[in-house]
């Protein structure tokens, strides 16, 4: 009886912290889906105030300061939840909560990608997270600070008004790299871009 009843409790005490679980994943996506908005808010309208404000004004300087603002404290919250709970996987929030993470990231601090790509990497590995955003956030990251590339999915527009690839670390490798991450290969990227690859490939 005493058996029986001590199998009953710690059968209730497991489903109860997993309901207490579930509950609080519920919660961080409702509050990864506001971030999100408020992520993407701003870009999603920024032709039209360039195109009404003049991308040289002042006015049009202001817009993307408050913008600027907005991202590190869509950061900081950002990596709050990071630092709390680890990279959440699609599985506990869902894929646009999920993708929250990486996007706000991506508009985040060198250091800050620096911190974190190696969590969202293990979350690709698992398949929890999208691999594009690992290559785009590393990818960004090494641009931004006058590096090439490792996944080529970086791409110049402003080069004569012919889109080019930014600079692509050893490229006859590329393939290679973006297989170990379940990235299709590049030519394929290439083609949906309407960008030449001529490079033949290579493996180690």
């Amino acid at each position: 009886m005493k058996q029986t009843i001590l199998i009953t409790i710690i059968f209730s005490i497991g489903f109860s912290v997993l309901g207490q679980s579930q509950k609080e994943f519920d919660s961080l996506k409702i509050k990864l889906g506001t971030i999100f908005m408020k992520d993407q808010t701003f870009r999603r309208i920024y032709i039209e105030a360039e195109n009404k404000l003049g991308k040289d004004s002042d006015a049009y300087e202001y817009f993307w300061e408050v913008v600027e603002t907005q991202d590190k404290i869509l950061e900081k919250e950002v990596t709050r939840i990071i630092d709390k709970y680890g990279w959440l996987g699609i599985s506990q929030v869902g894929r646009l909560a999920n993708g929250t993470l990486w996007s706000v990231l991506q508009h985040g601090s060198v250091a800050s990608k620096e911190k974190y790509a190696p969590l969202l990497k293990a979350s690709v590995l698992k398949e929890e997270s999208q691999p594009s955003h690992y290559a785009r956030l590393i990818d960004r990251m090494l641009i931004n600070s006058d590096q090439p590339q490792l996944y080529g999915t970086q791409i110049n527009n402003q080069s004569n008004d012919v889109p080019t690839f930014f600079p692509i670390e050893k490229p006859e490798y590329v393939n290679q790299r973006r297989k170990e991450i379940g990235l299709e290969e590049i030519q394929s990227f290439a083609k949906e871009r309407g960008l030449e690859w001529n490079i033949a490939q290579k493996e180690k």
